[in-house]
């Protein structure tokens, strides 16, 4: 799906674990609200939030999320953990119910996380088709980030269209930012957190932290140095924003 005759705008935050994508997210959405930047309606805004899938959103259900939909603008990110039905299948993945992350196909794997974000397609292009703004921390190319860990060369490219394939029905975003970290900043800043399968295994994360930056050169996304100050990376990030919107 392309972006087409949609109104309004999706920016999409990616990076490796411990990136500051939720900040940023955060961040990015406080300054659009205050902006004013939307041009959704109320009524349309509510009327998309009455149909939401499980119990989205619901940040209080999971403190992993704070996803929120309000002025016109939807702080959104996946997985969706606790709150919906698909959410709750990559959470019990995530804590190793379904065995254990080796066991798996990739193509497993990516079904899992793709089937969260596919509750979401029709609500999404009927927010952006109103005039709203999507911020999405992580989206379908978090995939891309993650599941071509192993693979290399011509194999790489496949599994690569592979995987993209199979998201290739969901709105197309205006900008993908991928918040580039090394593999042992990563590693400092994840010293006190619990963590989940993927996290306990050191080697896949730094190998997922290292594909991560190849897949968006590969790929032509915004690469952001998220080792700098915050406040540097907001600007850095408002500043591409900003293009879209002049």
């Amino acid at each position: 799906m392309t972006r087409g005759d949609f109104e309004g705008s999706f920016f999409v935050i990616e990076g490796p674990d411990a990136s500051g994508k939720q900040t940023q997210t955060g961040r990015i959405v406080e300054w659009l609200r205050s902006e004013d930047m939307a041009s959704i309606s109320d009524e349309a805004e509510q009327n998309i939030i009455e149909r939401m899938p499980g119990k989205y959103p619901r940040p209080e259900i999971d403190d992993r999320v704070e996803d929120s939909i309000e002025d016109g603008v939807w702080r959104l990110s996946f997985p969706t953990y606790k709150q919906t039905p698909g959410g709750r299948v990559v959470d019990a993945y995530l804590k190793g119910r379904l065995g254990e992350r080796k066991g798996l196909e990739m193509e497993e794997k990516v079904d899992i996380y793709a089937a969260d974000r596919k509750q979401f397609k029709e609500l999404i292009s009927e927010y952006l088709s109103g005039g709203g703004i999507i911020v999405c921390d992580r989206y379908r190319e978090a995939n891309l980030i993650h599941q071509l860990v192993g693979f290399e060369g011509e194999k790489w490219e496949d599994k690569l269209e592979y995987i993209k394939g199979v998201d290739a029905d969901l709105p197309d975003s205006d900008i993908i930012f991928y918040l580039d970290i090394s593999p042992q900043e990563a590693i400092d800043r994840m010293s006190d957190k619990e963590k989940d399968i993927h996290e306990l295994d050191s080697d896949y994360m730094e190998k997922s932290n290292r594909n991560g930056r190849k897949v968006a050169e590969y790929e032509g996304w915004e690469i952001i140095d998220s080792e700098r100050d915050r406040d540097e990376v907001e600007r850095e990030i408002r500043g591409e924003i900003e293009k879209v919107f002049d």
